[in-house]
């Protein structure tokens, strides 16, 4: 479930900027000297996650959101092929990637 989906790729590299930011300012508590271009380097870390975490929220917003076919929940696709947030099933809104489907005539 981490990376399920495109947008919770971009998600889990903003939480990973977080963390390294926030270790990166603790090396100033253990190396005195340079604790002001720790703190620095910590916090560009952590503007840059602001950034990202800014806009996945704005391709969030403009996403498709289509039907999964094979766990039946509502998800976002980004581009024309994404995965389902839930059950990482490929999904494409472009008709050429389309599975085809048996249907049976009607009687």
């Amino acid at each position: 479930m981490l990376f399920a989906s495109k947008i919770n790729k971009f998600r889990t590299v903003a939480l990973l900027l977080i963390f390294i930011g926030i270790g990166i300012m603790y090396l100033g508590f253990l190396w005195r000297e340079a604790m002001v271009v720790f703190l620095i380097l910590g916090m560009l870390g952590i503007f840059a996650s602001v950034a990202i975490y800014f806009w996945v929220g704005l391709l969030s917003t403009q996403a498709a959101k289509v039907h999964c076919p094979k766990c039946g929940r509502i998800t976002k696709v980004l581009g024309k092929m994404d995965e389902c947030m839930y059950c990482k099933a490929t999904l494409s809104l472009d008709p050429t990637h389309a599975t085809k489907s048996e249907q049976s005539p009607k009687k």
